[in-house]
């Protein structure tokens, strides 16, 4: 008769997440990990060679999420929406959320590298995401992606919504309805398919 596992790897996975989200990058060792699964810790070594191959699958598993809520919108010309989607991906997604945008994945692996499978991984989703930002420029432009609208569009559709919503992420606590507004007046004052002609005037003394 063949035993069951009692603990999974999503187990190991989500309460690495979890315990980052919650006590930053040097909460989650692999005895902390195991810990908060109720595991043993020589459960978790017959899953994973290492903390960073546990770190570097949490980050691509969060970071798949994310781009799955997002690069659709993008590649439909929809920024303004898919910035907007970032609010019920974290409220639906709790500490994967606070996981993926509190940290940078520098701070996660700067003792040791996530294996080469995680790596590579993460180079793909990251040229994914980078091909649905130049699908909504080419969509919301004059069908040119140049590397000034490019990046307008990341910094409308991910870096600023993500720096209105980060304090509450801190606090583990929801975002209030204005932030869905600030991202709305955001888009609305600076549309991703702006041209320098467009651009706000200089002063008379850069001139």
């Amino acid at each position: 008769m063949v035993r069951t596992a009692l603990f999974s790897e999503t187990d190991f996975i989500d309460a690495a997440m979890a315990l980052v989200a919650e006590g930053g990058p040097n909460a989650a060792t692999m005895q902390a990990i195991a810990r908060r699964v109720g595991a043993p810790t020589g459960s978790i070594y017959h899953r994973f060679d290492s903390r960073a191959a546990v770190l570097g699958i949490a980050w691509n598993t969060a970071y798949a999420s994310f781009v799955d809520a997002l690069a659709p919108l993008l590649r439909r010309g929809r920024p303004c929406e898919a910035a907007l989607a970032i609010l019920p991906w974290s409220r639906e997604n709790g500490h994967r959320a606070r996981f993926l945008l509190l940290n940078e994945p520098v701070a996660l692996f700067e003792d040791n590298p996530p294996p080469e499978p995680q790596r590579a991984r993460l180079e793909e989703l990251e040229s994914g995401f980078d091909e649905a930002f130049q699908a909504c420029v080419v969509a919301c432009g004059d069908g040119t992606a140049d590397e000034e609208r490019v990046a307008r569009a990341k910094f409308l559709i991910f870096d600023a919504p993500i720096a209105i919503l980060r304090p509450h992420l801190s606090r583990g606590a929801p975002p209030p309805p204005y932030v869905e507004r600030m991202i709305t007046e955001l888009h609305a004052g600076m549309p991703i398919a702006a041209s320098p002609a467009h651009s706000f005037p200089m002063n008379r003394a850069d001139r």
